[in-house]
């Protein structure tokens, strides 16, 4: 049996579907109140046996679910995480990714016959020093003004794993860079495509890595075949522009792509303009102040650590496009 959390999440929900498509049972834990839309529309695209998949009522807060769910497993992937960077959800954050991670790793070592935990960080966890072209993982963590409460927590949840691998626990990480790929399309990194669809003026000044869904499934995948545990490994395929990512994003989809870069002071006036909407109206702003910083830097990552063990990346143009087609026949 294998458990997987974030089940209605990008990389869970893929986690899900291939284990299912080798004939692996699955044990998800959910949340009462998650949408399976998604999940359900992948499953079927990919022809998932749902007879091996079972769903368990729960969240990663509660102790004794937790360690309900992992009975009888040999495999834990854990792949739940608040993604954020909204200031109003700072508690959420380190409550959901690192309190979460604790409970996951505590229940895990409680756990009799468990053979892996598999836990889905982050390149946020790493370290940015500035005198480095690329990130690494040897990289070193540098508190620093302009980290995100998001990096900060990923950070600490990745400490909990390494943690529960002193203590015994055999795991393995990952360090996906911004994953793209089929997905909740009102969400995540996947909504870039309904947004593009509907119309967008400017595209973000910044850079940064990316990486398939599908491939960080797959060096899940890689990293237990070959026993690569207690290591931590940067999932990344290449680096875009944002102005180029949209561009392909747009020629997936048959949709005009935003040709100008947002100025510097354009994105301070959207920021300010959506706070004010947020105040006045309640509804939470789609525009944050870390999230404008972060788009307005370039950030490089280096992969060439699992590259070198023998794995290899899906090229994004090709994710792209059947992601643009998958957008295209499941679109309302």
């Amino acid at each position: 049996m294998n458990l997987v959390t974030g089940g209605t999440g990008m990389v869970g929900m893929h986690l899900i579907a291939a284990l299912l498509k080798a004939g692996e049972p699955v044990r998800a834990l959910m949340r009462p109140t998650s949408d399976t839309t998604s999940l359900n529309r992948l499953l079927d695209h990919t022809g998932a046996d749902r007879n091996l998949l079972e769903f368990i009522d729960g969240e990663l807060l509660d102790v004794e679910v937790l360690t309900q769910a992992m009975h009888g497993c040999k495999q834990v992937f854990h792949a739940a995480a608040l993604v954020s960077f909204h200031r109003k959800d700072k508690s959420k954050l380190f409550k959901t990714n690192v309190e979460g991670t604790f409970n996951m790793v505590n229940a895990a070592l409680a756990t009799s016959g468990l053979e892996a935990f598999v836990y889905i960080s982050s390149v946020a966890a790493l370290g940015r020093n500035r005198s480095q072209d690329a990130v690494t993982e040897a990289s070193e963590w540098k508190e620093d003004p302009e980290l995100t409460n998001y990096a900060r927590s990923k950070h600490m949840a990745e400490r909990e794993v390494w943690r529960g691998s002193e203590e015994g626990l055999k795991v393995f990480i990952v360090n996906p860079s911004i994953i793209l790929g089929i997905g909740d399309f009102e969400r995540s990194s996947a909504e870039i495509f309904r947004q593009i669809d509907k119309g967008m003026p400017f595209y973000p000044p910044g850079s940064n890595g990316f990486v398939a869904v599908q491939d960080v499934v797959a060096a899940c995948f890689h990293l237990l075949e070959n026993d690569l545990s207690a290591e931590r490994y940067i999932l990344n395929t290449s680096h875009l522009t944002y102005g180029e990512l949209f561009r392909k994003v747009g020629g997936a989809i048959g949709a005009k792509a935003p040709d100008a870069a947002a100025a510097p002071w354009l994105m301070r006036a959207v920021h300010l303009s959506v706070s004010l909407l947020e105040k006045l109206t309640g509804k939470r702003a789609f525009v944050t102040r870390e999230g404008i910083r972060n788009a307005s830097k370039s950030f490089r990552y280096d992969a060439g650590k699992i590259e070198a063990s023998g794995f290899r990346f899906t090229p994004l143009d090709e994710v792209i496009r059947e992601t643009g087609e998958y957008y295209l026949q499941t679109k309302a």
